[in-house]
This record gives structure tokens, C-alpha cells and sequence, in this order.
């Protein structure tokens, strides 16, 4: 246990103040994935647990606690690591903003709160790469565990036609609380109207592993007191804050895992070298394990740093090499979106009248008098479909055809596992009962083509008032890479997804654009929108697939979902952790993030996170009795 003669909750987080020499388990990291194995760690109190995080403590600030204020905390090095993407060859040379979380609670603080879940599908095939006991049965009470669903009144479920929700398989005890907040406007309760009369009315609960068709999601708000519910409201709470046995240490960067080899060969974590926010070095000594929970870009930095990674990498930079893995930082995955604005009814409301001065201060007031209004907003719009043309009589055939063209005829294998991840791509694409698209609806304008800066892209600097369609293939084909810069953890990782340099994610894309342009007109959502009314980009009409296929370059970004950087799968196909999320040729080094994450999921990875997270956490508890 910590020696201390003052109760740990009245030091302030930043201070070394009675800081042990040893803890059992040391995690770097302390957000999304790295509080919720604090948390469960210390459950036992003779487990003593010590977390370092980079950022500072912001629990409390208004720009977390309130929901519509994410944005807000992008581009903003207080709260966001400002990651850019190298320019993308296939984006027409422009680099790609990701925000991630630079505070307590890490990106669940400032993300946008949508709650979507995976496909059985999809989960299945984490297995299938190698990866015994990871699949949707086995995941599925986690994904139950981490949260608490709050259902609506029953006039917002008939309004926004929840009716698809299945309350058995919700979560019913978890830390993050889920619910639909309090305001839906006119543009939620026609979103799942539009699709029914196309029929595509939603069909099956995501949590039970099935869903199809159009629909509203709940966002991490919690129901009571309408503020964010994050990994720091939830797994790091007062009474877990008073737990002796919990050290949470902020602003400490981690700069290296102390490794060393033992004689059988194996190499073994012996705890972690960290700068303070003095700025002075340190070494704290792991009594078990060091857990790497830094995140898809940090993570694989942290391992090259330590010396595991590619041999020719590390020698570039004066690192040593204790464990020689080329596939440290390769397979990359993330949800690249397109989109189109189009110009609202003067009677629609959308977010972008928060520009004016006035009306914003006006909603920052409601807010915080009766935790109504915009800036209370909970509700998202969302659909998974499969691409519109292939539903038809003839669809499968013309898939098949879609698929031969480009799998086995495009030259873009990075690792050994690639082949075996298409394979299972396929399947999934021609199977009848998961999605090649995530639709998403917004309430306000994106301005993608204004600039990097992914402050500038989600505010509303165009005049008039927007909703916007975005579209994001489910299941990407394209995979990129970040790797170290230096060998001084100050310098950030190279960071390049090559979004769309697999041409099959532009042409499946490319159909769902086209079919954007039927969901804009078709009724009840047509009414909604100006009839010749202004678009984002400006007069863009996408009737031809060639005209879909010049926007996915021109408006795509990220949907802020990277994975895959440290793949849970065996090292002979391009693994860096094995199923139990130990660090190939280590004893006890983990990561536990979305990093591990082998093939990317549909839908957003927050509640992935959180349930890899509470997977890894009985793992690890096994391993310690």
C-alpha cells in the first residue's frame, strides 16, 4: 500500500506528494480504457494501482460537463493532443484533423457522446483472426456492463420510434449512463419516418448484435443531472477517489517502459519512466504489470519508444531494440466520412443559429437554468445499410463483381494478417444482416474544404443554417500507420491512415453518396429542407456514380475512430498483443485500448472501448490469482 500521512484525495492530482516507490500496476493512461481498469482493479483493496496521465484534471470544467460543447474543446491544447494527419495522397494532399483527449477521462471528455454498438458479425470476426474467446457472446455482457440505459418518456419513444429497442439486453447497472437527453426537433423525429418510407424502418437492437435501417441513438448523458457521463464521472467517482489503494497522478508524461530481458528470453516491465509537471524525470517500479491504455496513436509510440517496434526504426532514432516487431503502428483502421450540407427551412432550427452571439449566450443560460435547449442535446441520428442498388434481385451478383474487381487485384498487403481481414470483409459485406455504410445526420453544417482544423470543419462559418448527411463505410479496407518522429516522447507520432487508398472503400462509398441524394428527397425530410436551397459544397448535385466518386476526396474525413495500431493477433500475422492483450514477447506488459482492436467495428467505438476495457480487466484479474 501507499505510505502516506495525508489521505490521497486531499493531494491535488498533479502532485508527486507521497508518491510509493512501487505499485502493482502502473497504467499510462488515464481515459477512456484506462479508468475503467482502475476502477475494477481496485475493487480489491489490496491491489494498489497507480495511473499516470499526461493532461490535466477538467472534470468539472462546463465545457465537459455539457453536452453540445465537444467542439468547443477541439484544436484547444487544454483538452485536445492536436493530431493531424500526414496529407492524404487520395484526399487531394489534405491532412486530416484528430482531436483526442488530453485530460482526465481522455477522449470519452470531449468526443460527441453517440452511443452506437458493433454487429455480431463484426465482433465474430476478432475471433476468427486468431483470437480465442473474442467474440459477440463472449463480449456481449460487457457491452451490458458498462453502462445503465435510462429510456425516455413515451412520447419522445413515439417520436423518435424507439420501438426497435429491445429493454432486456440494455445495461442496467453500469457506470455510464445512456439516455436520449431532452430535445429533439423536428429534424429527429422525421429522420426514422424518411427511411420507413423507403423501407428501411429500423429492424433488430444493435445490442443484441442485429440492426438495419434508420434510427435515433442515445449518447452518453446522464438522465438526472444532463451533463456528459464519461470514463471520469463513472469509473473515477468520489468513492472511488477515496479508495487508499488508487494513485491517479496528472500531468506526468510517460516517456518509456523500463524493460528488461531475462534469461529464458522473455522480456519483462519493470515499471515506467515519466516526466512531472515539474518537468523533473522519475521511475516508478511495477510490482505486476505495466498496462499501456494511451490510446491508437500513443500506445504504439509508447512501445517504439521502449524499444519494441520495427528494428530499422528504432536504430534510425538511437533506441535499442529489446523486441523486433515490424508491426508495431501498421494496421490503422478508421471510419472516413463524406458529406453534404444542405440549407434548412427557416423554420428548422439547427445549431448553426449558435453563431450568433447573442443566441449562444442565450443557450449557455438555459443550459445551465434548466438543462434544456441545444446545448442539452442527446439525440443522434444514424442508419446502417448496405448499398441501396445490391438489395435488388440481381445485388448479390453485382457485388461479387464490385468485390472480384478490386480484391484480389489491388496490391496493398502491409501484413500477414491482410488477406485473412479481407476475406472476413467480404463475408460481412455479403452477408444479409450487417451494413457497408453508417449514415449519420447532424445539425449543422460541415465545412470540410475551410481547413484542417477540425474546430473549423464542425462550425458554422458558412451563413444559413444546414443539416448534413454524412456517410462512413462500416468496414474499411484501407489500412495506414503512425510511428515515431524522434525518440523524445514530446514529439508526436507520424500519423497516416491512407484514407481511400484501398479503391474499394471510394466505391462503396461512392453509392452510398449517391444515395444521400435520395434520403434528401425523400418526404418527410424533403419539407425540411429548402427546395434549390444552398449546399456544403456549394452546388454540389451527386446524380452520376462518377460525380460520388469525386466527393469522397474532396469532403472526407475522420469520424475521430482510429484503431488497430497494437492488433490482437498472433505476432506470424502482423500481431503486437496476444488474446490476452500481453505485448508479444513480453511477461506482463498489456495494452488496453482501441489500439488492440484487430478490424474496425461498425458504428462508433466508444462503447467497444469501454467493453474491451471491462474484458481486460477480468483478464487481468484471473491472471493475478
Amino acid at each position: 500500500m501507499t505510505d502516506s500521512s495525508l489521505p490521497l484525495p486531499s493531494i491535488e492530482t498533479s502532485s508527486i506528494e507521497c508518491l510509493a516507490e512501487s505499485y502493482d500496476y502502473i497504467i499510462v493512461g488515464g481515459g477512456t480504457s484506462g479508468l475503467v481498469i482502475a476502477s475494477r482493479l481496485t475493487e480489491d483493496p489490496n491491489v494498489t494501482v497507480l495511473v499516470l496521465e499526461a493532461g490535466s484534471d477538467k472534470l468539472h470544467d462546463s465545457r465537459i460537463t455539457t453536452p453540445g460543447l465537444a467542439v468547443a474543446m477541439w484544436d484547444n491544447p487544454d483538452f485536445d493532443w492536436q493530431f493531424m494527419t500526414t496529407p492524404q495522397d487520395e484526399l487531394n494532399g489534405r491532412t486530416v484533423a484528430h482531436p483526442r483527449g488530453k485530460t482526465l477521462d481522455g477522449s470519452s471528455a470531449i468526443n460527441v457522446g453517440l452511443m452506437a454498438y458493433p454487429s455480431k458479425s463484426g465482433l465474430d470476426s476478432w475471433e476468427k483472426l486468431g483470437n480465442k474467446g473474442w467474440n459477440f457472446d463472449t463480449l456481449r455482457p460487457y457491452y451490458r456492463k458498462f453502462h445503465t440505459y435510462t429510456p425516455p418518456s413515451k412520447a419522445v419513444e413515439e417520436l423518435l420510434a424507439l420501438d426497435y429497442m429491445d429493454q432486456s439486453v440494455q445495461g442496467t447497472t453500469g457506470p455510464i449512463q445512456v439516455s436520449f437527453g431532452d430535445f429533439q426537433g423536428q429534424l429527429q423525429k422525421q429522420w426514422p419516418e424518411t427511411f420507413k418510407r423507403l423501407n428501411m424502418k429500423y429492424t433488430g437492437d444493435s445490442l443484441a448484435g442485429l440492426g438495419f435501417g434508420g434510427h435515433s441513438n442515445p449518447a452518453s448523458i446522464d438522465p438526472k443531472s444532463k451533463t456528459r457521463s464519461h470514463a471520469g464521472t463513472g469509473y473515477y467517482d468520489s468513492e472511488v477517489r477515496q479508495r487508499v489503494n488508487l494513485r491517479v497522478l496528472t500531468e506526468a508524461l510517460v516517456e518509456k517502459v523500463m524493460l528488461t530481458t531475462m534469461e529464458d528470453g522473455q522480456t519483462s516491465a519493470k515499471g515506467v519512466q515519466y516526466s512531472s509537471k515539474a518537468g523533473k524525470r522519475h521511475i516508478v517500479n511495477a510490482n505486476k504489470e505495466v498496462i499501456l491504455s494511451a490510446g491508437t496513436f500513443q500506445s504504439p509510440q509508447l512501445l517504439e519508444l521502449s524499444g519494441i517496434g520495427s528494428r530499422s526504426l528504432l536504430e534510425e532514432f538511437g533506441i535499442d531494440t529489446i523486441i523486433d516487431n515490424p508491426f508495431v503502428g501498421e494496421n490503422l483502421q478508421d471510419h472516413a466520412m463524406a458529406s453534404i450540407s444542405s440549407e434548412v427551412e427557416d423554420d428548422v432550427a439547427t445549431v448553426d443559429v449558435l453563431r450568433d452571439p447573442k443566441i449562444f449566450n442565450a443557450a449557455i443560460e438555459e443550459y445551465n437554468k434548466s438543462k434544456t435547449g441545444f446545448l442539452a442535446s442527446g439525440t443522434y441520428c444514424s442508419a446502417f445499410m448496405p448499398i441501396f442498388d445490391f438489395l435488388r434481385q440481381d445485388g448479390q451478383a453485382k457485388l461479387s463483381d464490385l468485390l472480384d474487381q478490386y480484391l484480389p487485384n489491388v496490391a496493398v498487403l502491409s501484413f500477414p494478417a491482410q488477406k485473412q481481414q479481407y476475406d472476413l470483409l467480404r463475408a460481412i459485406l455479403q452477408s444479409k444482416d450487417d451494413s457497408s455504410i453508417h449514415y449519420c445526420m447532424a445539425s449543422f453544417q460541415m465545412n470540410v474544404e475551410a481547413g484542417s482544423a477540425a474546430s473549423k470543419c464542425f462550425s458554422p462559418i458558412t451563413e444559413g443554417n444546414y443539416v448534413t448527411l454524412l456517410a462512413a463505410p462500416s468496414h474499411p479496407f484501407s489500412r495506414g500507420s503512425v510511428h515515431i518522429t524522434s525518440a523524445d516522447a514530446r514529439d508526436k507520432p507520424v500519423i497516416d491512415p491512407k484514407y481511400l487508398s484501398h479503391p474499394l472503400d471510394n466505391e462503396i462509398l461512392a453509392r452510398h453518396v449517391q444515395y444521400m441524394e435520395t434520403l434528401i428527397r425523400t418526404e418527410p425530410l424533403a419539407s425540411l429542407l429548402k427546395k434549390d436551397g444552398r449546399r456544403i459544397p456549394a452546388d454540389v448535385h451527386v446524380e452520376t456514380l462518377e460525380e460520388a466518386r469525386m466527393l469522397g476526396p474532396r469532403t472526407v474525413t475522420s469520424n475521430f475512430h482510429p484503431t488497430g495500431t497494437c492488433a490482437m493477433m498472433p505476432k506470424d500475422l502482423g500481431g503486437v498483443v496476444d488474446e490476452r492483450l500481453i505485448v508479444h514477447g513480453t511477461t506482463n506488459l498489456r495494452v488496453v485500448d482501441a489500439s488492440i482492436i484487430p478490424l474496425e467495428p461498425r458504428g462508433n467505438i466508444q462503447s467497444s472501448v469501454y467493453a474491451v476495457a471491462e474484458r481486460a480487466s477480468d483478464l487481468i484479474k484471473e491472471a493475478m490469482n
